[in-house]
This record gives structure tokens, sequence and C-alpha cells, in this order.
């Protein structure tokens, strides 16, 4: 049984707006262990004289400052990851919500691998005779 055209455009349409779901969850972790980070280097300086050297890469340069210079502006980093994570995560609400109005504008239904399992084991297989079911019974011990 194939698809047509435009069912296919569907699917794909849908398949986008999930990919795109899947980004946005995989970019909202990544900044989420960035901001965990920035908290545990935050964490450590506080206990530091703030006249004390310390080190930080700056992109791919490596910058000397004081402790009292680093402290602030890993806080504003900090700070700043977190509002892109509010933000983001609004943003995978609403891109939730467009899928799910799709998928039941358009009557998609996602089976999971166990109806498909189950729609394939209900079939009969080519070149067995009805009621001839042969199979494998497996005890649970």
């Amino acid at each position: 049984m194939s698809a047509s055209p435009a069912e296919q455009a569907l699917l794909q349409e849908f398949q986008q707006k999930r990919e795109r779901i899947q980004a946005t969850w995989s970019k909202i972790t990544e900044l989420v262990a960035e901001s965990t980070e920035h908290k545990l280097v935050l964490e450590a300086l506080e206990k530091l004289d703030k006249q004390r050297k310390c080190f930080r890469l700056v992109g791919d340069v490596l910058v000397e400052r004081t402790v009292g210079e680093t402290v602030p502006a890993i806080g504003r980093n900090r700070e700043n990851l977190d509002a892109t994570i509010k933000t983001l995560q609004g943003q995978l609400e609403a891109q939730k919500k467009d899928l799910q109005e799709f998928q039941t504008k358009h009557k998609i239904r996602v089976r999971s691998e166990s109806e498909v399992a189950a729609e394939e084991a209900a079939k009969p297989k080519e070149g067995s005779k009805p009621g001839a079911a042969q199979g494998v019974l497996v005890s649970k011990s």
C-alpha cells in the first residue's frame, strides 16, 4: 500500500516538526549542562580571594584575570544561558502544541513498535495454510 503524494507531504511535514522538537530539546539539554558548569565554577571561585589570579578561556584565547573580575562575567553568562533556556522551553512547548494540533487535524496516529509487531504477527504468512499456524511457545521462568 503506497501513500498518495499529498499523504507523503503531510507525513514529511509531520516528521520535520518532530525533528525541530528534537533539535530544540537537544539545544536545551546542552545549555542546561553549560549552565550547570557555570554554577560549579562560580561555587569554586566564591571561596577564593578576589585578588587571586585566575585564567579564563574566552573563545580560543586564555585570558588572565582576577577572581574578582571573572566571577561577575561568569554570573552574567549564566544568567544569559538561563534566559535562553527559558525562551527555548517556551518555543518547545509551542512546537509540541503545534505538532499535536497538526496531528489531530490530519488524523495522524503514531504507532509504537509493539503495535507494528502485533499487526505483523496477526497477518497470515505467505505460503502458509489457514489454521496451520507455526509458532514458538516461550515461557517466562
